[in-house]
């Protein structure tokens, strides 16, 4: 859940608290859950809907960039790091929030469109047209930044 929420997210301390906020709603409404082998499911349903919810909350909040002085050195956020060091990480740091997580759901925890539809509450056709969209904004980011040849 920590990776799945930290690629979503990107940032280390925001998946800890997405992921935190996930256990205890899951616990607080334990009890609808109808089938326990779909637990994971319902887990990742709810990781997802408050990353989402991070996501948009972050387009709506103005950040203040700190200076050096304001650094703290100390251990580094390792979502942070791989952002930095992967292109196509980086890329994905532009994407709306839904895309990115249907790129992340994908690619990264390896699912199927279908288990992306179940998961999220989507139509398939929903999750393919975001899937779509979303790889097509990292390869024109990727493009952009290719050095010519």
């Amino acid at each position: 859940m920590y990776r799945l929420a930290g690629l979503i997210l990107g940032s280390g301390p925001d998946a800890e608290d997405a992921v935190g906020e996930t256990l205890l709603r899951g616990w607080q409404s334990a009890g609808s859950v109808r089938a326990p082998d779909e637990l994971q499911a319902w887990l990742d349903r709810i990781l997802v809907n408050i990353c989402r919810d991070r996501l948009r909350r972050r387009a709506r909040v103005r950040f203040i960039a700190l200076t050096a002085e304001h650094d703290r050195s100390g251990p580094t956020d390792p979502f942070v790091e791989l952002a930095d060091r992967d292109a196509l990480v980086g890329a994905m740091r532009g994407l709306p929030p839904d895309e990115r997580i249907v790129v992340v759901l994908h690619f990264w925890a390896d699912l199927t469109l279908e288990a992306i539809a179940t998961r999220l509450g989507w139509p398939t056709g929903t999750v393919k047209s975001r899937l779509s969209r979303g790889l097509s904004r990292i390869r024109t980011a990727l493009a952009s930044t290719e050095p010519p040849r």
